[in-house]
């Protein structure tokens, strides 16, 4: 089920908004407004895992701002998607790619919803490590037409 997509490393060309008049924690707002969109970075001399708010909520953890409990994380990923998401941790480590894959997650309700993480790898002044964002897919709304609601009953 997990699909996994490896990213260039060469990034795409940052849009132009000068003109617009936008910031980046605008930007950022926006896109976690209306969905769980979590933040998180893997330090890969400790191997430790830390995540905003949004990310621990996705995965059903209580919050802080120390490590996330891997294994607990873990434990809430479908169990066929767990080797795939490891795999695909190591093979950005070793080869400084960036990365996207959509999985499985426990919606704890005897059921899993849809999740998708983006990464890459960062080895900078900031410290090694992989950076991502998670963010869960929301169901589609039926949206009925103005015309139906116009018709003779």
């Amino acid at each position: 089920m997990p699909l996994r997509f490896e990213q260039s490393v060469i990034d795409k060309i940052a849009q132009s908004r000068a003109h617009i008049g936008i910031t980046d924690a605008e930007i950022v707002q926006m896109l976690a407004a209306y969905r769980l969109f979590g933040f998180w970075r893997i330090d890969i001399e400790t191997g430790h895992f830390f995540a905003s708010e949004d990310v621990h909520t996705i995965f059903d953890l209580p919050y802080s701002d120390g490590p996330v409990n891997l294994a607990e994380l873990m434990s809430r990923i479908h169990a066929e998607d767990r080797s795939l998401i490891a795999e695909t941790f190591e093979q950005a480590s070793l080869h400084g790619t960036g990365f996207h894959f959509v999985y499985r997650v426990d919606n704890r309700l005897g059921g899993y919803k849809l999740v998708r993480s983006v990464g890459r790898f960062r080895d900078d002044a900031s410290g090694g490590g992989i950076v991502g964002v998670t963010y869960e897919f929301v169901e589609k709304l039926r949206v009925v037409g103005f015309e139906d609601d116009a018709r003779p009953r």
